[in-house]
């Protein structure tokens, strides 16, 4: 559950404005709306038809506000699928059920991660747009269930000026099994770089981690048993494709 106290309310959604842009960017090629109800992402779920108080938030983030007046319990709904925690970045298995969370307070708000996604966000947040273009991206990799837990994002990124844009860097990234691969076109110099990936729902400590099939040192690396989380600082400019795998 993400805790959005006011000094960070702006701030986190600095973080996420790639990932907001790139979700508008895909609004205007194919109409996939950005505010889209739980039943836009899970048609056979019939108990997410009636559900108009939870909301994505572009496809990756789900949010469940607290609408009762002067309430600490937060109740949300979450599908039968694999979430994570926006916070900790913790896994969090949904199972078709209602969810009751005590002693929420008056300044936070249940925000999740869906599994199955690579979501593209700035390391730090600002207080302008020009600010936050400086920072470098961090990209965090949520597996979803099943074989290999499949994960996929993309990021797009312009001059955020101009309508007619000469130059843009568009990146899909895909993950299975361990490895994530990151390509696309790099017209666009974003002016940051890919600083880490976390990778999530990870069960045991891995014995390294490569990129382009090099070794990070171990000082790059970093585990948390307790959320799961593996940790890889990798430092590489946005301007091509490469890969970053963990291996036991």
């Amino acid at each position: 559950m993400l805790t959005l106290y006011r000094p960070h309310i702006l701030s986190d959604r600095y973080r996420l404005i790639d990932y907001i842009y790139t979700a508008l960017h895909r609004a205007h090629l194919d109409g996939t709306p950005l505010i889209q109800p739980l039943w836009f992402k899970y048609p056979k779920d019939v108990n997410t038809f009636s559900i108009d108080t939870q909301f994505f938030y572009g496809s990756s983030i789900l949010v469940s506000p607290v609408l009762d007046e002067n309430s600490t319990t937060a109740r949300y709904y979450l599908p039968d699928d694999i979430f994570y925690d926006f916070k900790t970045l913790a896994p969090v298995r949904g199972a078709g059920q209602e969810v009751t969370v005590e002693n929420v307070g008056f300044e936070e708000i249940p925000v999740h991660i869906r599994g199955g996604v690579v979501l593209p966000v700035r390391v730090r947040g600002g207080m302008t747009t020009t600010e936050v273009r400086k920072e470098d991206f961090e990209f965090v990799v949520a597996p979803g269930l099943g074989r290999g837990g499949v994960a996929e994002g993309e990021l797009y990124v312009d001059d955020g000026v101009l309508i007619d844009q000469p130059r843009t860097t568009e990146v899909r990234m895909r993950y299975q099994g361990g490895k994530l691969r990151v390509e696309g076109q790099f017209g666009y110099e974003a002016g940051a770089g890919v600083a880490s990936v976390r990778f999530l729902g990870v069960k045991e400590a891995p014995r390294g981690v490569k990129v382009d099939g090099k070794a990070v040192k171990g000082g790059a690396v970093a585990y948390d048993k307790t959320t799961e989380v593996l940790s890889a600082t990798i430092g590489i400019p946005l301007r091509k494709g490469f890969t970053v795998e963990y291996y036991a």
